[in-house]
């Protein structure tokens, strides 16, 4: 694991296949995740969006291009979430596994973040003090997964 790896453990009230069904819905993404906009599907397991990031000394509209590394639907989905900028790119590569809980399911997920250029140099700070807060993904990860159940 990268040293600013993140993980956690978030329920979603809905069943397991509902859930997938979600994460693999652009507009459904965009309506959840904060910041996102134009999200469209791009071919087989791509989308593309927009990410508008204003976290700390972290700025800017993203390019954004999700691609899906493996699935074993609906158990498993691995991602990467590449973001271009003029100030450089984050990575995110994110796993995540699904388990049936009836009317909910769990979901376990890794998440280890990269930035590049101009960007690492603002960023990484933050992404190194984000990452020493244990809590710091985890409550990420709530508001997201929040915002998922009530969709659901």
């Amino acid at each position: 694991m990268s040293p600013h790896t993140f993980q956690g453990s978030n329920i979603v009230a809905a069943p397991r296949a509902r859930v997938w069904a979600m994460l693999q819905d652009p507009a459904v993404l965009a309506r959840v995740v904060p910041g996102l906009s134009d999200a469209a599907q791009d071919g087989e397991g791509q989308m593309r969006a927009v990410l508008n990031v204003n976290v700390g000394p972290v700025k800017g509209r993203f390019k954004t291009i999700v691609r899906v590394l493996g699935a074993q639907s609906p158990d498993r989905m691995d991602l990467e979430v590449e973001g271009k900028t003029i100030t450089g790119t984050a990575l995110l590569h994110t796993q995540m596994i699904f388990t049936d809980l009836g009317e909910s399911t769990r979901v376990d997920w890794v998440a280890s973040p990269r930035l590049s250029g101009l960007l690492a140099g603002v960023g990484g700070k933050l992404i190194e003090s984000k990452a020493r807060d244990a809590g710091a993904g985890q409550r990420y990860a709530d508001r997201f997964f929040g915002r998922l159940s009530q969709e659901a």
